[in-house]
């Protein structure tokens, strides 16, 4: 009788001793599955995120800013690659292209930057002045004073191009197209003094006040 109660007694105590293995067995496979789950959502979380079109216009304006204009187009190519509603990363591939001696090409980017956004000064001003060196005087009035209507005190944020450049410009070509007295009042907007007498000194004073 006494040793069928110790048979008895091991028995029972076998069994709980299984049954708690098998409890810890499953906590052991839930711990590791919860652990697999961890590592994969941290996975996912150090995934690399690729830039985005205004994180390469950053980029390409750094190069432009180091003179390194044909890096800086590649960098604005593919912010518009990412982003084709991206006007500045037009305007950048424009100021860029007018920097290489590439005019007729930037005057095709810096209107495309435009028509992404007709707000964009800069772009303008870029026209503007790409039209002056194309000789088209008229075009390059109408660009030149969209700048001042959108951005009265214009200063650009890569090159030294401030509304008196602006203004000089405009004083060239109404000189160059023949409207001596709005050319002299552009002049005046930027410090020249008034009264000239003669086409030869509103000349002089254009070409000096370009000069400062």
């Amino acid at each position: 009788m006494k040793r069928t109660l110790m048979n008895l007694r091991l028995y029972i105590s076998g069994s709980r001793l299984r049954r708690s293995s098998v409890r810890l067995g499953l906590w052991a496979c839930v711990f590791l599955c919860l652990l697999f789950v961890g590592f994969a959502g941290c996975g996912d979380d150090a995934t690399v995120i690729a830039p985005g079109g205004d994180e390469f216009v950053g980029q390409g304006w750094k190069e432009y800013s180091a003179g390194n204009y044909e890096y800086a187009i590649a960098r604005f190519q593919e912010a518009a690659e990412i982003d084709p509603d991206n006007s500045e990363a037009f305007n950048g591939i424009g100021w860029a292209e007018a920097r290489l001696g590439q005019v007729r090409e930037s005057i095709e980017e810096f209107g495309k930057a435009i028509t992404k956004d007709t707000a964009n000064a800069d772009a303008h001003a870029g026209l503007a002045g790409m039209y002056f060196i194309d000789g088209d005087y008229e075009l390059a009035i109408a660009s030149a004073n969209s700048v001042l209507l959108l951005e009265p005190e214009y200063e650009s944020h890569h090159d030294n191009i401030k509304a008196d450049d602006i203004r000089i410009l405009l004083a060239k070509c109404y000189y160059n197209t023949g409207k001596y007295a709005e050319a002299e009042a552009q002049t005046e907007l930027v410090g020249g003094s008034g009264g000239i007498s003669t086409l030869a000194d509103l000349l002089s004073l254009i070409e000096e006040l370009a000069e400062k």
